[in-house]
């Protein structure tokens, strides 16, 4: 026995069936897709900051730095400059078998003429006094008691001399050597027969 309900429902399933589509009949427009959301925009990156550099006081750098720029390198300071034979030497007075240590500084030379002072092996000073002559250098020192002491020698470039040294009491072969300090002390070569060597009361004038 069929429900009451089911006929109450029959003219609504009849519309339904009308509703679909008749052969030949152009079918309903297909609904868009759903589109996907959009996307949010990208942050724009915040600008790198330029760091500024910190005004200096006038006259004022860093440390390291002359222009007053981070990283800056430092300049050199400036080599000494060397005038001709100018400086002190080394010298080695050759006596037999035994060697002694002697200074002379040359201070200045001015054109041929050098002055300057000649250091004995007791450390005692004595005015000097000479002239070049292309590789020949001839200087006297003058002692206290009025005697002199000649050095006669020729240049090996201009860092080494061969020559003789005269004195009252003969005449003796002696080499020097240029050094690059002018600290009498700095100069000392350790070597055997180093100052006072020779024997001699006080060192003896050489």
């Amino acid at each position: 026995m069929i429900p009451l309900a089911a006929f109450a429902m029959l003219p609504l399933l009849c519309r339904a069936a009308d509703a679909q589509v008749a052969p030949g009949a152009t079918p309903p427009p297909t609904p868009p897709p759903i589109a996907a959301p959009a996307a949010a925009p990208a942050a724009t990156a915040a600008p790198a900051s330029v760091a500024s550099p910190i005004p200096l006081p006038s006259g004022f750098t860093l440390p390291g730095s002359p222009s007053g720029k981070p990283g800056a390198p430092t300049p050199p300071p400036p080599k000494p400059t060397r005038k001709g034979i100018e400086g002190v030497w080394e010298v080695q007075i050759q006596r037999g078998a035994q060697t002694t240590y002697t200074h002379f500084h040359i201070k200045h030379q001015s054109d041929n003429v050098l002055t300057g002072n000649y250091r004995n092996q007791a450390g005692k000073v004595f005015p000097l006094s000479g002239s070049i002559q292309g590789q020949n250098v001839r200087m006297v020192v003058s002692m206290p008691n009025g005697t002199t002491l000649l050095l006669q020698s020729r240049l090996d470039g201009t860092s080494d001399m061969v020559g003789t040294l005269t004195s009252p009491k003969g005449e003796v072969y002696f080499t020097a050597s240029w050094r690059p300090k002018e600290k009498f002390i700095n100069n000392i070569t350790p070597a055997a027969g180093g100052l006072g060597g020779n024997g001699l009361p006080n060192g003896g004038p050489p």
